[in-house]
């Protein structure tokens, strides 16, 4: 133990106790009160200081205040301080307070030591100014000794001093880095005390655990974060933010999933109506910059369409790595393990953002995007080369003969009795009389009752047969990625052809990732059961040769219904199920390819938008330029004419008078005559 240690707990004493520990103190430090005496040069001061400790410790206050009174070398600071001590105990609090405030010391330990008495003292004595003065005067002579913090806390939280003890949380976690102190200011911002202090007065303390402890970071910048939302300094908050992020590292791998969420939430918060433009201009790029940043690669659509959409009415609000970044990941980036709910949360953005920059979603995309968003039901393609049957298959499932030769996609599916046919066009949905009545670049929604697609939860995509010379251009392309599979079917007489074969190579180019199986129908044209099996077994054969995972399945639309349809049941539900988890993630990955073409058409729809108001705009220069040389002609020719009728009237003027100068002398002249003496003047 430390001197001054001893001089706290008054045990300095001991010192004089070491080598005699079977006599009580009181006789040891008379005996050498009396030794010291006794010397020529003595100083008692030391033995008094000690004895007083001894009577204090024995509840014997006055005797201790006299030796302490009678201590007058370096020790008679701490002697004041524990003649206080003994005034405290015996309840004199304000003799107590008037040598507490007038001892004068340059020793740390005891001025602290002295601050602390006084701060017990001020609350006892209801004086609690006081006790504040105090309290902060030991926190600033030195925060590291013992317990000095600790007690300031504790002391703002039962005056309910949110300010101070808000204040204490944050400059300690800036001076010690301490996760405690991080903790602590954790607490007060959930608990409300956050909410007067200005943003900004986080930030510095929020860098410094940035550097300390990233998962912490981010679990105090999201309470922050959320207590100041619906708060009259949630924009200011979001400027803190921006600042916050920006000094993250744009190639970070950290995982920030809780900063995403709260940068979409703010983003679609801001631009719901409540803020004006003008306000958000200096915010929200910066907003969209560190969204994408923080956000995680697989799941950044939303914050790359935001960051588009942003760019298309602030042109140059953005900066170019961001806009690039963010294109990058729209078109050239992989996605996966993606909730449903966050494609259909990022198409209605995409909706919203269209209709602000006067451009429509075609109907066309939302009915078809609604339909895949429905996880109860699987999406096959059925297609093939033509004449392969493929339409009498379809009209085997359903039992009635609907389909032809349709050059559009028909989706066909069922929902209970109803029995429907709609035609879904760019602008809305229609119904249909008869199936072949069907426009040019619209989708049929066939809904037919079949037990079938019921029981099993199919909706059949019925697309045009492929052509080998046109495989490219076929519309069939634009739905096998969208469809949970694809249904090939082969024709029993020619299964398997070179075309075919070509056809379904370029199928796997353009969706490697969706299942393929074949069904091989008019089995009813092999009439026997050997020759049925071998041309199954060859066709097997030479399919597995390039698709090794492709299954196949003999069909005949001539043959019973319900022994075809459950073998058939049994075929798909063994090749194309997936569990509950998968089945999201890979229609989640379908939608993001739907959403990214409509973000495309709207992209090229917005360019084209631009470039008509562009030829407009020099259409309308043209015509000015012309009309102000017009008009410029017109000026000139006017003053011409101004110039010209203004000589011819100067002109005439000057005849005139000529004229007059001539003519009037000759005419007084000849009225001479007129003139007689008898005339009346």
């Amino acid at each position: 133990m430390t001197q001054e240690n001893k001089f706290i707990s008054k045990t300095y004493f001991e010192t004089f106790m070491l080598d005699v520990e079977t006599k009580h103190p009181v006789q040891v430090l008379g005996e050498a009160f009396l030794a010291e005496q006794n010397n020529e040069v003595s100083d008692l001061s030391f033995i008094r200081y000690a004895q007083g400790e001894v009577y204090f410790h024995s509840k014997d206050y006055e005797s201790a205040i006299y030796k302490w009174e009678n201590v007058h070398n370096e020790l008679e600071p701490w002697a004041k301080k524990n003649i206080a001590d003994a005034y405290y105990d015996l309840g004199m609090l304000v003799e107590a307070e008037d040598i507490y405030a007038k001892i004068n010391t340059d020793n740390k330990t005891l001025k602290i030591e002295v601050a602390l008495q006084l701060f017990t003292l001020y609350i006892q004595r209801e004086k609690l100014e006081n006790a504040y003065k105090n309290i902060k005067k030991a926190i600033a002579i030195d925060p590291d000794y013992p317990h000095v913090t600790q007690t300031a806390r504790t002391f703002y939280e039962e005056q309910e001093d949110s300010q101070h003890a808000v204040e204490l949380a944050v400059s300690e976690a800036l001076r010690t880095g301490s996760e405690a102190w991080y903790d602590c200011l954790k607490y007060y911002i959930e608990a409300g005390y956050t909410k007067e202090f200005t943003p900004d007065y986080f930030q510095e303390v929020l860098l410094k655990l940035l550097e300390i402890n990233q998962r912490k970071f981010e679990e105090i910048t999201a309470a922050l974060w959320n207590s100041y939302e619906n708060h009259p300094m949630y924009l200011e908050w979001v400027k803190t933010a921006n600042h916050l992020f920006m000094a993250l590292d744009r190639d970070s791998e950290a995982s920030w999933t809780k900063v995403e969420e709260l940068h979409q939430h703010t983003y679609l918060s801001l631009i719901e109506g409540e803020y004006l433009i003008k306000e958000l201009q200096g915010i929200v790029p910066d907003l969209l910059g560190n969204w994408l940043k923080v956000s995680n690669r697989s799941k950044s659509l939303f914050a790359s369409a935001a960051v588009m959409s942003w760019n298309e009415v602030f042109p140059t609000a953005l900066p170019a790595h961001v806009l690039a970044d963010a294109e990058n990941r729209i078109f050239h980036y992989e996605h996966d393990s993606i909730q449903l709910s966050y494609t259909v949360e990022l198409f209605k953005t995409l909706i919203n953002w269209a209709k602000d920059n006067h451009l429509e979603v075609a109907h066309q995309k939302k009915w078809l995007f609604s339909h895949l968003s429905n996880l109860n039901r699987k999406n096959l393609v059925v297609t093939g080369t033509v004449q392969n049957g493929k339409t009498s298959f379809i009209n085997s499932i359903i039992g009635e003969k609907l389909l032809g030769d349709e050059t559009v996609p028909v989706f066909v599916s069922s929902n209970g009795d109803i029995a429907e046919m709609n035609e879904i066009s760019t602008t809305g949905t229609s119904a249909l009389g008869d199936i072949s009545e069907h426009k040019a670049g619209s989708i049929i929604d066939l809904k037919w009752p079949s037990q079938f697609l019921e029981d099993e939860e199919y909706s059949l995509i019925s697309t045009p047969e492929f052509s080998v010379d046109a495989i490219d251009n076929n519309e069939t392309m634009k739905y096998i990625p969208l469809s949970d599979g694809l249904l090939y079917i082969l024709d029993a007489q020619t299964p398997f052809t070179e075309d075919e074969l070509k056809v379904l190579v370029k199928i796997k180019e353009r969706a490697p990732e969706v299942p393929v199986h074949f069904v091989i129908n008019k089995m009813d044209t092999a009439f026997h059961e050997a020759e049925a099996a071998q041309i199954v077994e060859e066709a097997k054969h030479r399919i597995n040769e390039f698709f090794p995972d492709a299954r196949v399945f003999p069909y005949s639309s001539l043959r019973s219904a319900s022994k075809q349809h459950q073998g058939l049941a049994t075929f798909m539900e063994a090749n194309f199920k997936l569990r509950a988890k998968a089945v999201e993630e890979r229609r989640a990955t379908k939608l993001l390819q739907l959403i990214r073409s409509t973000l495309t058409e709207l992209l090229d729809s917005r360019i084209a938008m631009e470039d008509n108001l562009t030829n407009t705009v020099e259409f309308n220069e043209d015509i000015l330029s012309r009309l102000s040389g017009f008009i410029n002609h017109l000026h000139d020719a006017e003053s011409e004419k101004i110039r010209s009728i203004t000589e011819n009237y100067r002109a005439v003027t000057i005849e005139m008078k000529r004229e007059a100068t001539k003519t009037i002398p000759r005419l007084l002249r000849e009225c001479s005559s007129y003139v007689k003496e008898d005339s009346k003047l």
